[in-house]
């Protein structure tokens, strides 16, 4: 599926020139900001179940890998529709060496209650937030990364 610059606007999300795509799952595009940064844009109307989690999880953990060092996640959950339990399940249960944080962008209600149960009801392995935009999202995993490097 190619992105349009309508599509983009439809999300609300301006694409950062400094940010790298580094790839593309079926239905959601990653870019790395700065070195240690993966931000997850999913496509507009997701509805994300265990075979979609199941291909994005892989693809995250593929880049950490890749990468070759833990990486802090923005994931725009602005975009979805839906996210089921067994969806919220796999990402609870990616490994913790190979993320630092995920900062979740709600911007909407709709957003804000698919997060809401996202750390509610599922606890994830590492640290994560509710966050308004990309760059608080950006921001918080900045502070994460200071406060374990100072330990």
């Amino acid at each position: 599926m190619t992105i349009t610059p309508f599509a983009l606007a439809i999300m609300n999300v301006i694409l950062d020139p400094a940010w790298k795509s580094v790839g593309r799952s079926s239905n959601t595009r990653y870019y790395l900001a700065g070195d240690d940064v993966l931000i997850v844009l999913p496509d507009a109307g997701l509805k994300d179940d265990a075979a979609s989690a199941a291909e994005n999880a892989a693809l995250q953990t593929r880049l950490a890998r890749e990468i070759g060092r833990p990486l802090g996640l923005v994931v725009y959950m602005t975009s979805l529709l839906s996210q089921d339990p067994q969806a919220r399940k796999i990402y609870a249960t990616m490994d913790r060496k190979l993320f630092t944080g995920s900062a979740l962008v709600v911007s909407n209600p709709l957003a804000r209650a698919i997060g809401s149960f996202f750390l509610g009801l599922t606890r994830p392995k590492f640290p994560a937030k509710l966050v308004v935009s990309i760059e608080e999202g950006i921001a918080w995993l900045a502070s994460l990364t200071s406060a374990a490097t100072a330990e």
